[in-house]
């Protein structure tokens, strides 16, 4: 009676998801096979999900007629063949996507063509049918007539106008708004329009326009959509509607324009002299009169590269995501001064600024202001730095007044780096994700970016010299 209560509650279920077929005489169920090799081709092919066990069964609605041997009786069982994959019938799941072949796109795209060119039709037809009908109801009394179109001619004749207008005209127009500087500081980042005409005679001088091809903007123009993309960080589709261009046009102009611009102001990024740094120290240095260089690192999100080995270099396990990692060296007056090339979000701090060659760059006494993040103690000690970082608690369970005191002191005068950093951030393109197809221009950007924030104003007031 056991046996008899076990088989009837035996399921005789298909195993593949989205499919409900039950065991029946025309119906057929497959034991999965035990060789892990066809095994995982089972699995693969009716995307389970999970592992498939000894108990799951596939129905012969999943398999070809070719894959059964053939059998004496219309009532047995068929067997499958040794090398039988399910391939019928199987799920479709939402991400999975369903290319179509070449001809069917081609008579896809030739309908919507067609489509297109009978609603144009239609709207040319009732376009014309409305005119002929206006024509025929005209007033006798034409004073009265004349009297009522002269008010809608006025009306319309700038509308008239403005259809009038070449693309070049319309891209006049987008001029008109950042002729100011506070309009084209909001919307470029650039402080004035003396920088702009400076920046346009330096890129006609470096990269001249070639005659024989074709340019729908000036360089002055493609400087500001350079500039708009890097403040506001706004789509290529968004800058192609401003500047009525096609968006593979827009992105070529910015690609271009993102080398000049980095090889005319990477001029703006210098190391000074020690002279020059004493001469610009600021009050809350006076502690570190031998401070020359404050050190600090910021990340910038990027999207999720497809290729495995760059996602483990990149991938932040501070940030929680894949991240572009960058070394600033700034001088205690604020001046950015060395800024290095993008490493992974993976990458330490000692590795970047060993990468940088500061070491080298600084003379035997100087002194190099980090936080507790860098242990770079033997590479100053080997080169004969002065390094100048907060205390670690350790084992003590609380600072002294004088530890505390001097915690205090590095925080106060290692703070204006951050300062800086927020600076650099204020231009959106290097704050939001960057998509993975600008990751080649990071490295440009950052000194475009660095440059201009080195241009603005001073981030320290002049009275706290």
């Amino acid at each position: 009676m056991d046996k008899v209560n076990k088989k009837s509650r035996e399921r005789h279920n298909c195993c593949v998801p989205q499919c409900s077929a039950v065991k029946n005489e025309e119906n057929h169920l497959h034991t999965v096979p035990k060789d892990p090799a066809r095994r995982k081709a089972w699995a693969i092919a009716i995307k389970t999900g999970k592992v498939l066990t000894d108990t799951m069964q596939v129905c012969s609605r999943h398999f070809k007629s070719t894959d059964d041997f053939p059998t004496n009786g219309p009532n047995l069982k068929p067997k499958l063949k040794k090398n039988a994959v399910p391939s019928e019938n199987l799920p479709v799941r939402s991400h999975d996507k369903i290319n179509p072949s070449p001809i069917k796109r081609k008579n896809q795209a030739r309908s919507d063509r067609a489509a297109k060119r009978s609603i144009w039709s239609n709207i040319s037809a009732d376009s014309a049918a409305d005119s002929s009908t206006n024509s025929e109801n005209e007033a006798p009394e034409g004073e009265q007539v004349d009297n009522n179109m002269e008010g809608v001619e006025n009306e319309w004749r700038d509308v008239h106008q403005l259809e009038d207008l070449q693309p070049r005209d319309r891209i006049k127009f987008a001029e008109i708004g950042v002729q100011t500087e506070k309009k084209l500081k909001s919307a470029t980042g650039l402080h004035s329009v003396q920088l702009l005409d400076s920046l346009t005679k330096c890129a006609d001088e470096i990269a001249p326009d070639n005659p024989c091809k074709k340019l729908h903007l000036t360089t002055k123009n493609r400087i500001v959509l350079t500039m708009m993309k890097i403040k506001l960080s706004i789509s290529f589709s968004s800058l192609a509607v401003l500047f009525d261009l096609n968006v593979q046009t827009c992105c070529n102009y910015f690609y271009d324009m993102v080398t000049i611009l980095s090889k005319i102001l990477k001029c703006m990024i210098f190391w000074p002299n020690k002279e020059q740094v004493l001469m610009n120290m600021r009050k809350c240095f006076r502690g570190f009169g031998k401070t020359r260089v404050i050190l600090d690192c910021y990340e910038i999100p990027v999207g999720k590269p497809k290729c495995i080995a760059c996602r483990v270099k990149t991938y932040s396990h501070y940030k929680k995501g894949h991240t572009a990692k960058i070394s600033m060296n700034i001088t205690p007056s604020g001046l950015i001064s060395l800024c290095s090339a993008a490493f992974g979000g993976r990458a330490s701090d000692k590795v970047i600024t060993k990468h940088t060659g500061i070491y080298d760059m600084c003379d035997p006494g100087d002194g190099i202001m980090v936080d507790k993040g860098y242990h770079i103690e033997e590479e100053c000690e080997n080169n004969m730095l002065v390094l100048i970082r907060p205390l670690f608690l350790r084992t003590n369970k609380k600072f002294s007044r004088a530890e505390a005191v001097q915690c205090a002191k590095i925080a106060r005068a290692r703070v204006h780096v951050e300062r800086v950093i927020q600076r650099v951030r204020c231009f959106n393109i290097l704050k939001n994700r960057i998509p993975w197809n600008l990751v080649p221009f990071i490295d440009d950007l950052v000194i475009i970016v660095s440059a201009l924030v080195n241009l603005g104003n001073p981030s320290i007031a002049r009275d706290k010299y």
